[in-house]
C-alpha cells in the first residue's frame, strides 16, 4: 500500500502546480493552502514563507538532479589523472536531459516553473539557486580545468553559462523521446566549445548568467 502523501509534500506538489500554471507573483499562499488541503499556519510551520517555500519547491527537485550529476562525476574522476572532457559533461548533462525525457510528468513540471523563473527575473531566486548550487558547479568547473589544462579561468565561466543555456533550453523544447541522441550531440557540442576555449583570450565585460563563486 503507497503512503499518503505527506502534509509538506502536499504543499509542495501544489505549488509546484501552480506555480507552473500561474507564475511565482500571481500564485497567493491561499490558492496553494487550498489546493494542497492545508492551512497557513502549516505553510508557515514547515516553510516560514512564500520565498522559502519557492526555494524548497526547486530544492526538491535540483538536490536529486545534482546528487545525480555529482556521483557520475566522482566516476569520471576516479579513472585517471587526466579525466575525459566527455565525461565531465556526461555526468553534468545526461542526468539533467534524463530527468525531463523520461515519462515521468514531474521533470516537464519542473522545466516549466523553471523557464518561469527565468521568465520573471525572480533575482532574489536566482541568487538563492546560486548560493544554494555553487559547489556543484565549482565541482565541475575544476573538472574541466583539469581536464583541459591551460584553460582561461574567465573564458571558463562564460562557456560554463553558454552550457547551462544550451542544456536549459533543450530540456524545455526539446520534446523527444530520443533523450540519449540529444545528450550526445550536446556534448559534442559543449566539449568543442570548451576547448575552443583553450586557445580563445580573455574577453572583458561578458554579462554572467550563472555566477561560479570561488
Amino acid at each position: 500500500m503507497t503512503a499518503s502523501p505527506t502534509t509538506c509534500d502536499r504543499i509542495l506538489d501544489a505549488a509546484e502546480r501552480l506555480f507552473a500554471d500561474e507564475g511565482f507573483h500571481a500564485t497567493s499562499l491561499r490558492q496553494i493552502t487550498q489546493a494542497a488541503d492545508a492551512n497557513l499556519a502549516a505553510v508557515n510551520y514547515h516553510f516560514g514563507s512564500k520565498q522559502a517555500l519557492i526555494l524548497a519547491v526547486f530544492r526538491r527537485r535540483l538536490d536529486a538532479l545534482n546528487k545525480a550529476r555529482l556521483t557520475r562525476l566522482d566516476a569520471a574522476l576516479t579513472d585517471s589523472d587526466r579525466p575525459d572532457l566527455e565525461e565531465i559533461l556526461e555526468a553534468f548533462i545526461v542526468p539533467a536531459l534524463a530527468f525531463t525525457h523520461g515519462s515521468e510528468d514531474a521533470g516537464h513540471l519542473f522545466m516549466r516553473i523553471l523557464m518561469r523563473a527565468f521568465a520573471e527575473r525572480d533575482d532574489q531566486l536566482h541568487r538563492a539557486l546560486s548560493a544554494e548550487y555553487a559547489h556543484v558547479m565549482r565541482r565541475f568547473a575544476s573538472a574541466i580545468a583539469v581536464a583541459l589544462p591551460g584553460v582561461d579561468e574567465q573564458c571558463l565561466r562564460r562557456h560554463l553559462d553558454f552550457i547551462v543555456g544550451a542544456l536549459t533550453h533543450t530540456m524545455a523544447e526539446n520534446g523527444s523521446s530520443n533523450g540519449q541522441a540529444i545528450a550526445n550531440d550536446l556534448v559534442r557540442f559543449a566539449a568543442a566549445g570548451l576547448r575552443s576555449a583553450v586557445s580563445v583570450r580573455n574577453l572583458d565585460g561578458a554579462t554572467r548568467t550563472l555566477e561560479i563563486h570561488t
